[in-house]
């Protein structure tokens, strides 16, 4: 049973207290509706890449799960999750394959189309992320437990003209925790969770019409609802959007069934850069500003979280220009907006500080809180990026196992996200190498990440790069999400020819025994790690690479190592989790390593850093003196920007003690200097600040 009430009015300009919306523009939130089934082995995937998503952007992405098509028909062991609104939904989007995700309804340029294949999702849900949207939107729920009503308030506030013309809004029901039978990869899973399944929609199939979508207009709706018996209301949670009719979402909300809302209870600055490059014992700050939006005055808790922190960092903030704290509890009257500052310094520890700011109402603490995220990196010369995905993560331990084994002690690992955020805030200057670990994950490349570690790679960064179908995702084959950019990239930065996608006869790994780098490492085997999913690639070296192993006694290679003017370049086409002795797979990213440092022998990153001593004063204003020890062979030392970018470079002879460089053509921030000899590489940082 279901019943609505509803009025419209024209908002004044001054902002509404206790309001489920915001009254300023936003940016579209992103609903995933998950087309998914029973009997479907791959959905479960989906289910992973879901949840992921939602974890990097918990406010802004909402999933909903919809089962139907022929895996979706159960056994008489299993559940049945159809809907005759989820059978609607998959015929009209013309959902051919599981599992297909509709992303805001949105049609996106071909190959990625309105129902995507899962390695589609992550790219195109940032994509919407920075979409503005004409409407604000709140939800708030009233349950009754002993008669089971459920009673759903919807707000909505145009901040813009809606495009559309006349939007709709849809009230649905989703519900979690179903333990039963699932088909995956690996064959049945009797105990599998089955989460956000699609149970009801409140309003009409396509949603109830809104007429007024002119900018200031203000919607309120309320719609009733009896709960079934069968369905748990602790597991419960209300899904509302609004958009145009059958076409795009502009928002999305979810909140618990029993008793969730939306409001709002302030409002922080969004901070212009979250991400930034730090230097031990210096400050990294970040400024924001709270509003009081409750229409009285209120008191606010605020507190500064560490999510990570390496050894000797520390985060604090102030509030108004108090003294610098971690947990504060401050009144802040109505119509004030008092500056919150955010400081995070590196100490002795090298890595990346994250840090959360959360900012709850006392008096309305089942409101969502306000949260701000900050991302420091400082000291790490060796940089593991990893794909978001299972796959990716699981595989992430060889990597930091193979640069802990080179006696690296100044590397971190971050996912891909943050590595282009970290990039474009200028913030990798320190990066000397990049271990790459893509494994067995889609899109392999995405064009922010091309574009950044083309750059990158352009300024003297070397690349270790490993995974399977890195090259089949290149191809251009059906299915495929490569794009003109990291097609360009695979060619003329990994110099590599993709010859075919390999099966399990390539299961055999020779390296070449010329190969200086490679050569002395045994031969091994790849293992079946991703459920019957191996394929080995095959691929042709383009000079000045060559090849670093074959397949077997066969003449296929599976990867390559070249030398440019610019850098680097190590590139398997399988990853190091695929190999069956471990010590090899953790070796090829030892080896590596030890490559890009120049080290021939036992000489350690450690010992690198000896060469170059601290450089003095530091910060400078100009005139800076670099010490230099035991310095036995000719050099180059160069100076790089926060982008990577060499804006200096000078030859030094042997036996040079000390080196002085005049900087004040350079303009304020962090720099980093390179000794390059046939020794290996020392790296020391230098702040430029007048």
């Amino acid at each position: 049973m279901q019943r609505l009430s509803a009025f419209v009015a024209l908002l004044p300009s001054l902002a509404m207290a206790q309001s489920l919306v915001s009254t300023s523009p936003q940016n579209r939130t992103v609903l995933l509706e998950d087309y998914t089934g029973v009997n479907c082995q791959y959905c479960p995937d989906g289910h992973v890449i879901m949840d992921a998503l939602k974890e990097a952007e918990p406010e802004r992405m909402v999933l909903l799960g919809i089962h139907a098509g022929g895996f979706a028909v159960p056994s008489p062991t299993q559940f049945d999750f159809r809907t005759t609104w989820g059978t609607t939904m998959n015929n009209f989007f013309a959902v051919n394959s599981y599992p297909a995700g509709v992303l805001d309804r949105h049609t996106f340029p071909a190959p990625a189309g309105l129902a995507q294949g899962r390695g589609y999702w992550e790219t195109s849900a940032q994509a919407l992320y920075s979409m503005s949207s004409p409407v604000n939107l709140g939800v708030s729920t009233t349950y009754d437990a002993g008669t089971r009503e459920l009673v759903v308030k919807v707000e909505l506030l145009y901040t813009d003209n809606s495009p559309g013309g006349n939007d709709y809004i849809n009230v649905l029901i989703k519900e979690g925790g179903f333990i039963g039978s699932q088909i995956s990869t690996a064959g049945n899973i009797p105990n599998y969770q089955h989460d956000n399944v699609f149970r009801v929609n409140i309003t009409d199939t396509w949603g109830d019409e809104v007429t007024g979508t002119n900018a200031g207009s203000s919607v309120i709706r309320e719609y009733t609802y009896t709960l079934p018996e069968t369905y748990v209301a602790e597991n419960c949670d209300v899904i509302a959007f609004v958009g145009e009719y059958q076409s795009d979402i502009y928002q999305a909300r979810e909140v618990p069934l029993t008793g969730g809302t939306t409001l709002v209870i302030g409002d922080l600055t969004d901070v212009a850069q979250p991400y930034a490059g730090g230097t031990e014992a210096m400050p990294s700050t970040f400024t924001s500003g709270l509003t009081n939006l409750l229409g009285e005055d209120a008191e606010y808790h605020i507190v500064l979280t560490a999510l990570n922190e390496p050894w000797g960092w520390q985060g604090s903030f102030t509030i108004a220009g108090g003294a610098p704290t971690n947990d504060a509890t401050v009144a802040v009257p109505e119509g004030t907006d008092p500056v919150i500052q955010v400081s995070v310094v590196p100490g002795g520890g090298v890595g990346i500080g994250h840090y959360e700011l959360r900012v709850t109402s006392t008096a309305e603490p089942d409101a969502p809180a306000l949260v701000q995220e900050f991302k420091v990196i400082a000291g790490v010369h060796d940089l593991v990026v990893t794909s978001p995905l299972p796959e990716a993560v699981s595989a992430e331990a060889r990597y930091i196992t193979g640069l802990e084994d080179a006696g690296n002690v100044r590397h971190a690992a971050v996912d891909r996200n943050d590595f282009i955020r970290f990039a474009q805030a200028d913030a990798l200057g320190e990066v000397i190498n990049i271990y790459r670990n893509i494994s067995w994950t889609f899109p392999s490349l995405v064009d922010a990440e091309v574009a950044v570690l083309g750059n990158m790679m352009d300024n003297g960064v070397n690349l270790f790069i490993a995974g399977q179908d890195i090259g089949w995702d290149q191809s251009g084959a059906d299915g495929a999400y490569g794009t003109a950019a990291t097609q360009a990239f695979y060619t003329n930065y990994m110099l590599a020819e993709y010859v075919a996608d390999g099966s399990t006869t390539n299961t055999p790994v020779n390296f070449v025994d010329a190969d200086e780098v490679f050569g002395e490492l045994a031969n091994s085997t790849l293992a079946n790690v991703f459920a019957g999913n191996t394929y080995p690639e095959e691929i042709t070296p383009i000079a000045p690479a060559t090849a670093i192993f074959n397949y077997g006694t066969t003449t296929k290679i599976g990867g390559l190592r070249a030398q440019t003017t610019n850098y680097k370049l190590v590139y398997f086409g399988v990853g190091p989790e695929q190999f069956s002795n471990a010590t090899i797979g953790t070796d090829i990213v030892r080896l590596s390593h030890d490559w890009f440092y120049g080290v021939t022998s036992d000489i350690s990153e450690m010992n690198h850093d000896l060469t170059l001593g601290s450089p003095y004063p530091v910060p400078t204003s100009g005139l800076v003196t670099l010490p230099l020890n035991d310095l036995t062979v000719n050099a180059t030392l160069s100076i790089h920007d926060a982008t990577g970018r060499k804006v200096m470079e000078r030859a030094i002879a042997a036996n040079t003690n000390q080196l002085q460089l005049d900087l004040s053509g350079l303009s304020n921030g962090l720099y980093v200097c390179r000794l390059n000899s046939e020794l290996g590489t020392s790296v020391r940082n230098i702040q430029v600040a007048r």
